[in-house]
């Protein structure tokens, strides 16, 4: 997904004999497209095959989740600070949006990750550490995050997501294929290009091989939670099913931290394509970082920093609040996401457009997911949307609205 890596042993060609100790290693190749994208091949000890049982569970407010029936055309603001910390990273997950390409959750544990593992068959994982560190456990090695990372978690990866301290906050996309580089970021060799806003040595991947210990595993069973349209299943394993001793290949989780996205500036403001980060099919994850605004000044023509009011009329926008002030928001906390959908023009609130005029830099720190397909929102959701939100761009007699109640 970034560049070719390598950990422990592997043989000098694919689908060859490969041995530890005289005994024949599984080979298993994780592969994306069919067989014609990205792949990696892992060496398995014990053939991840040998699952004993298979059953059914549900994950309340996660999976399997759906839509409310009647949400009416207008701008949102769903206050996920006010969701409680609960469960673990699986059992913790709410899905707050929701359409056929991506759905968007928010995570915040209170407990260690349990006994199960989690696979998304339904395709890749990006989680955004709004708060906490830890390591995220795979197939493919032990991966740590700190606070501010992205780690994106390729399909189908078993995997536990363990926090410092047994709490944190996340924001998580889900999409049904890839969450990658943008195209318009890799040269004809794959390569990430010299103008692009991060480089290969930005991206932190797997040092070191996953290895089993019992007093952190446990005994048999093993569960594998594997989710695959809007349902679970859960997979018992009679051995440890990511003992490897070596893999190679181009997928596999990595960690990449918003501060290290080098923002672009123009002398009039740029459109919020320039801040795009990872893309997906039907929807791009973009990061807003502090930045010197627009510089433009021509007497009394200077440029305006604050985004100017539009209608992305094929697109729903999505904006999570994560530090700093934004030039075009009141009333607006961090870990708030704001939902303007498409169709419905918005723009900057009262006060805040003028007001903008001359500051020489902003130091705002967000998350913002564009989408195709419109969004729709849980019952999660519901609980936490601030109703009145939608009318904080009116100008009310003796009363200031430029704060959302």
């Amino acid at each position: 997904m970034i560049h070719y890596h390598q950990l422990g042993s592997v043989p000098p060609k694919h689908h060859v004999a490969h041995r530890e100790e005289g005994k024949l290693l599984m080979e298993q190749c994780m592969t994306r497209v069919g067989f014609d994208s990205t792949y990696s091949i892992l060496y398995y000890r014990v053939p991840p095959t040998d699952e004993c049982a298979v059953r059914t569970m549900e994950l309340p407010g996660f999976c399997p989740v759906t839509p409310i029936d009647d949400q009416p055309l207008h701008r949102r603001h769903i206050r996920t600070q006010d969701l409680a910390h609960k469960g673990d990273f699986l059992t913790g997950r709410r899905t707050v949006l929701m359409n056929d390409d991506v759905r968007i959750s928010v995570c915040k544990p209170n407990q260690p990750a349990g006994h199960e593992w989690f696979s998304n068959a339904d395709g890749d994982e990006c989680w955004f550490a709004y708060e906490g560190g830890g390591m995220v456990e795979t197939v493919y090695g032990p991966l740590p995050f700190k606070k501010y990372d992205y780690v994106i978690i390729p399909k189908a990866t078993p995997y536990r997501l363990h926090t410092d301290g047994d709490t944190g906050t996340f924001l998580v996309f889900e999409s049904d294929s890839y969450i990658d580089v943008p195209k318009q970021y890799r040269n004809e060799s794959g390569q990430i290009t010299l103008d692009a806003p991060y480089c290969h040595r930005d991206f932190r991947k797997p040092e070191e091989l996953l290895r089993f210990d019992r007093e952190r595993h446990g005994d048999a069973p093993y569960p594998l939670v594997v989710k695959f349209g809007n349902r679970i299943s859960v997979h018992d394993y009679q051995h440890f099913p990511w003992d490897v001793v070596g893999w190679d290949g181009y997928s596999y989780p990595v960690a990449f931290n918003i501060l290290d996205y080098q923002p672009r500036t123009g002398a009039i403001h740029l459109p919020p394509t320039i801040h795009i980060t990872f893309a997906g099919r039907g929807f791009i994850i973009c990061s807003f970082v502090p930045r010197k605004v627009d510089y433009w000044d021509s007497g009394d023509n200077k440029a305006i920093p604050c985004p100017y009011g539009h209608a992305s009329v094929d697109c729903d926008e999505i904006l999570y609040y994560v530090e700093g002030n934004f030039t075009s928001r009141k009333g607006i906390d961090q870990q708030s996401i704001s939902l303007h959908p498409m169709g419905v023009p918005h723009g900057p609130h009262p006060g805040t457009y003028e007001k903008s005029i001359g500051i020489p830099k902003t130091n705002e720190l967000a998350v913002m997911c564009d989408t195709f397909k419109p969004l729709l929102m849980t019952d999660a959701a519901s609980d936490l949307e601030d109703k009145d939100y939608n009318y904080t761009w009116v100008r009310r007699e003796n009363e200031a609205m430029e704060t959302s109640k």
